[in-house]
């Protein structure tokens, strides 16, 4: 839909008691119209905030399609969401299910690396004095024209913020230098594992912006402590409850280990049909729902090949990428929510949605994971390899009818009273004030 709407004579809409009355942002992210969790993390700020306030937000996001290419304007409360999409070239994301692991003295090297670098000593005495030196370089899967956009932008709207949610490219630096340029304050906001942090490129992105927060208060680098926020995240708990679901078709006849995550490598689900394998070899009764977008077909089939040699191609069903209602429906529907991830997580919102709809969860401890769940009571966290750990948590949860009730309940209160979006809007009212004050 072509916009129609601008502000009139770029003056800000009259206050009327919201924090950000007034205020318009922009918001930077390798987000698509459609996706995963960072497309529903802004979907979700977005209306919190826009509900709340009076304001404008723009946010520029991509698109791999020529004719999807015109600038759009929505309605949110009394706020405006405008989205500039930006052309990238359409990319292969299948990942490499061939490489070979990091030898034991690769894993030393780089703690050596991070050690050194990235401590807050030498972080001020060597670090950031070479990195102002470096120029970030553009990554494959950037829009070449980022900054020229942000400077139309600027042109246009009376901006108070720009929030970077996508760094370690050229894309977020020249964002970056447009924003000191005019005189805006900029922010970076990070969706993923804070260790990413210890690179070059967004360690000096840090460097430029005057606030950084991330989802997730695991693992900050200490050059970063003082100036770091955990935003975490934050889901509608009025949709995901267990009375708004419908039946899936068809029902299951065995208690359902699900799965809601992209299909490859380093998502788990080679660690669950293992663990399945082992549980059907003591009596166990189950099945596994695997839900979410194939990444490669290659990998498909090797999962596939698997789970024939574990003995369970008539206990595993693919019911492919869902909705958040088709989400909502499966978790209704199932047991137990089980995320042995390897991918290095921020806070995987999966494990909010399904303590959300009364589900215990079993995830392994990497990333972000450990501040999504109790460990004990609404759930398990499983370190990551412990194959045996994996299977004897997921054992007790299928034994245990009223153990996984109890855990579902706590669950639910643990999501209503940290991460709701009422308090996601919170802590993102209160990072923006900082960032425009610092």
């Amino acid at each position: 839909m072509q916009s129609t709407w601008s502000p009139a004579s770029n003056n800000p809409v009259p206050a009327r008691g919201g924090r950000l009355d007034g205020w318009t942002i922009v918001r930077f992210a390798h987000a698509y119209e459609s996706g995963g969790g960072l497309e529903q993390y802004l979907a979700d700020v977005n209306l919190a905030l826009g509900q709340r306030n009076r304001m404008t937000i723009v946010q520029m996001q991509m698109t791999t399609d020529h004719s999807r290419l015109q600038e759009s304007t929505e309605t949110i409360g009394d706020s405006h969401l405008v989205k500039i999409p930006l052309y990238v070239a359409p990319e292969s994301k299948h990942e490499s299910i061939n490489s070979a692991p990091p030898r034991p003295w690769e894993h030393c090297k780089a703690a050596v690396y991070k050690k050194l670098l990235f401590t807050a000593p030498v972080f001020g005495l060597f670090t950031r004095a070479a990195l102002k030196q470096w120029q970030v370089p553009r990554r494959s899967g950037e829009p070449d024209n980022a900054g020229a956009r942000f400077q139309e932008i600027l042109g246009r709207f009376p901006v108070k913020l720009v929030l970077l949610h996508t760094g370690g490219g050229a894309d977020t630096s020249e964002i970056l230098a447009a924003a000191k340029r005019a005189k805006v304050p900029a922010a970076i906001v990070h969706h993923f594992a804070n260790e990413r942090f210890q690179t070059p490129a967004l360690a000096r992105q840090t460097m430029e912006a005057g606030a950084i927060g991330g989802v997730t208060g695991v693992g900050v680098p200490g050059f970063l402590r003082g100036r770091f926020t955990n935003l975490a995240d934050g889901i509608d708990i009025i949709f995901f409850q267990r009375q708004n679901a419908r039946p899936v078709t068809p029902k299951p006849a065995e208690p359902v280990l699900f799965l809601p995550a992209r299909i490859m490598a380093t998502k788990g689900q080679f660690d669950l049909v293992r663990a399945g394998g082992e549980l059907l070899r003591q009596g166990m009764k189950f099945q596994i729902a695997f839900a979410g977008r194939v990444d490669s077909d290659e990998f498909l089939a090797l999962l596939k090949r698997e789970i024939a040699a574990a003995g369970l191609s008539d206990r595993v069903v693919f019911v492919g990428q869902l909705d958040a209602a088709g989400l909502r429906d499966w978790y209704a529907a199932s047991a137990i929510l089980a995320f042995p991830t390897r991918h290095h997580e921020g806070l995987p919102r999966i494990l909010l949605e399904a303590q959300a709809m009364q589900l215990p969860v079993v995830v392994n401890d990497i990333g972000g994971t450990s501040e999504g769940l109790i460990d004990g009571q609404s759930g398990y966290l499983v370190s990551v390899g412990d194959q045996q750990g994996l299977v004897a948590r997921l054992g007790r949860l299928l034994r245990d009818a009223d153990q996984c009730r109890q855990f579902g309940v706590a669950g639910r209160k643990l999501v209503e009273s940290r991460f709701s979006l009422e308090s996601l809007a919170d802590r993102h009212e209160n990072f923006y004030d900082r960032a425009v004050t610092s």
